[in-house]
């Protein structure tokens, strides 16, 4: 009886032996929850940038389980994306993130919007108060350099593009009857020299006296030299354009021969303004788009 004893107390032995080397594979995967998370969700109007595309890699480091945070090149590498620059590229950033999101176990996460709460649980809305602060403000740095600068242009401008209506008023002869520079001294001490010509001419059976070389040069002393009267000396045979609607108007110099490319320095302020209207109307429709998608 001891032997069976014995042969049975072996017998299970082994067989627990066996079951110890083949363990069973334990099922301890989690049904993955499911993140209800939408591109409207953001407080963003164009998904158009990778600025733009930082709120959701902002979103997921907020709510990540992994330790280390997730840089954009990490979604971008990942959903083969070179640049943002429209809302489906976007999506897939957003998908990529949710999805990470779940595998690494996520089951509790803050929402987009979630930064508007404070600690009191007051719904005052912080980063709506400074996005309007910061429209406010760029639209008065926008209006003021849009109409600064325009008006400058007008004032400098209007004389050059008068130039180019001369282009095809009529050639007619003439002669200098007197030429003479007057130098004087600006606020730095710099010497800025003035050209002052006087001609007669002939237009249709009549005399007329001219004394204008050019409208923007004539407006600008800075377009002479302290010899500039050595090309019109006294007595010298010379062509003379006519406005043909009014003979007592004529130029020395005309269309682009007569403009003051000194004129074209103000050319990038009125182009930056324009720029600056621009970006602030994206900007505005896009805070206005965005505040409307919320609150739909």
């Amino acid at each position: 009886m001891s032997d069976n004893f014995w042969d049975t107390k072996l017998s299970e032995d082994a067989s627990i032996g066996k079951d110890d080397n083949n363990p069973k594979k334990l099922d301890i995967s989690k049904p993955k929850v499911k993140i209800n998370v939408k591109l409207n969700d953001f407080p963003v109007g164009y998904w158009d940038s990778d600025n733009d595309a930082m709120h959701i890699v902002q979103w997921y480091n907020d709510n990540r389980m992994a330790v280390e945070e997730k840089s954009l090149d990490f979604f971008k590498q990942n959903t083969g994306i070179k640049l943002v620059t429209s809302k489906a590229e976007a999506q897939k950033i957003l998908d990529l993130a949710i999805q990470t999101m779940q595998e690494e176990g996520v089951t509790v996460w803050r929402p987009p919007n979630y930064e508007y709460e404070d600690e009191t649980n007051n719904t005052i809305q912080l980063n709506n108060i400074e996005t309007v602060g910061g429209l406010i403000g760029g639209w008065f740095f926008a209006g003021i350099w849009f109409t600064i600068s325009f008006l400058i242009l007008f004032l400098v401008g209007g004389p050059a593009i008068a130039d180019l209506g001369t282009a095809d008023w009529n050639a007619t002869d003439g002669v200098i009857t007197s030429s003479e520079v007057h130098t004087s001294t600006d606020g730095e001490g710099g010497t800025t020299y003035c050209l002052w010509v006087n001609y007669e001419y002939t237009y249709n059976g009549k005399t007329y006296d001219g004394d204008v070389v050019s409208f923007s040069k004539d407006n600008s002393c800075d377009s002479w030299s302290g010899n500039a009267d050595d090309d019109y000396p006294e007595g010298k045979e010379i062509t003379v354009y006519v406005n043909p609607d009014n003979p007592y108007e004529a130029v020395l110099e005309p269309g682009l021969s007569g403009v003051d490319f000194g004129v074209c320095c103000v050319l990038p302020f009125p182009l930056i303004g324009i720029l600056l209207v621009v970006m602030m109307l994206k900007n505005t429709f896009g805070v206005v788009s965005s505040k409307f998608n919320k609150n739909r």
